[in-house]
């Protein structure tokens, strides 16, 4: 009973594990390979480079393709009862899921890991301590981590954990990003401390917002006008009718700088259906945002930024007291 106990414990309290090994005599401890050192010398390099992001080539293959294949499913069955809540929270609300489905698993990872934290301290060398036996044929490898000579003389603990790939080892996806990516699907913010509480009496803040149109008083929100733009482009795209959501919607200043034969290609892209699904998908992420407003309220500009769409800003502009998409 108190091994069963003690087993559970351990697996579930990596930290204890580490602990156990650096333990003189510890039983438990196995000598480590060269094969696993170099796999967590891998895995260290990888983060300290490029952060979570950098670890793409580190991880083992196998486990990028489990955590595609694990998400793929969830996404898909959101879709199927109406809902995007892991696709949004993940890729933003303009990525497709036909596209996300597209990707390869190195990509699918790649795309998700600009969202995660991960930070790691570069090492000349490491040393090797021992192994933990973990589960399905895993092991936590535990390294002294050698620092360049400028960077001081301590000697850093790391746990790196490890599985086979062929007569080497590789990383897996370490459970602190797989605990980041199930805190972005659930909408859990971890970290950031709330904001002190404003004085008894003080006046909050103007949004930082820019300067409103001449229509517009500080906090009102989104003029009435914008408003109906995007709802007549919105339903002017859901009609299939292209020609005029660029003739009509798009500023004369932006059909003035486009070629005839660029403008024919837009609305013939946007009548195949290429282009249409990722404009209304920018129409109906645009209406849930506010904008900034530029010279003197003349110009509307939306942050799009990390929304999965290939362009991280939407524009509109004030032309002869009517406003106009941009760009």
């Amino acid at each position: 009973m108190l091994a069963t106990t003690l087993k559970a414990f351990v697996s579930r309290w990596p930290v204890f594990a580490m602990l156990c090994l650096l333990a003189p005599g510890a039983a438990m401890a196995e000598k480590i390979t060269s094969a696993q050192r170099a796999g967590a010398e891998e895995f260290l390099a990888a983060i300290a480079g490029g952060g979570a992001p950098g670890a793409a080539f580190a991880i083992h293959p196998s486990e990028l393709d489990e955590l595609r294949q694990r998400l793929l499913i969830k996404m898909r069955d959101e879709e199927k009862a109406g809902d995007n809540t892991t696709r949004a929270r993940l890729f933003g609300r303009g990525k497709p899921l036909a596209d996300i489905e597209r990707l390869t698993s190195l990509n699918f990872y790649g795309s998700i890991a600009g969202r995660l934290s991960m930070f790691g301290r570069p090492y000349q060398r490491v040393k090797e301590v021992g192994t933990l036996p973990g589960p399905n044929g895993t092991v936590y490898a535990l390294v002294r981590g050698i620092q360049p000579k400028d960077s001081g003389q301590i000697e850093v603990v790391e746990m790196v954990k490890l599985r086979p790939y062929g007569k080497d080892w590789k990383a897996t996806i370490p459970e602190e990003l797989n605990a980041q990516i199930d805190d972005l699907i659930e909408g859990r913010r971890r970290g950031a401390p709330p904001p002190p509480p404003s004085p008894q009496g003080a006046t909050p803040a103007a949004p930082a917002s820019g300067t409103p149109p001449p229509s517009v008083q500080p906090g009102e929100g989104t003029p009435r006008e914008i408003n109906e733009l995007l709802e007549a482009a919105e339903k002017t795209l859901t009609e299939g009718k292209c020609e005029e959501y660029y003739k009509e919607r798009m500023s004369r200043n932006f059909r003035q700088v486009t070629s005839k034969k660029a403008l024919d290609a837009l609305i013939s892209s946007c009548k195949r259906g290429t282009t249409k699904d990722m404009l209304l998908s920018t129409l109906k992420i645009v209406k849930t945002l506010e904008p900034k407003f530029e010279y003197g309220g003349q110009r509307a500009v939306y942050d799009l930024s990390g929304q999965g769409l290939p362009f991280d800003r939407f524009v509109l502009e004030r032309v002869d007291k009517r406003w106009f998409i941009a760009e």
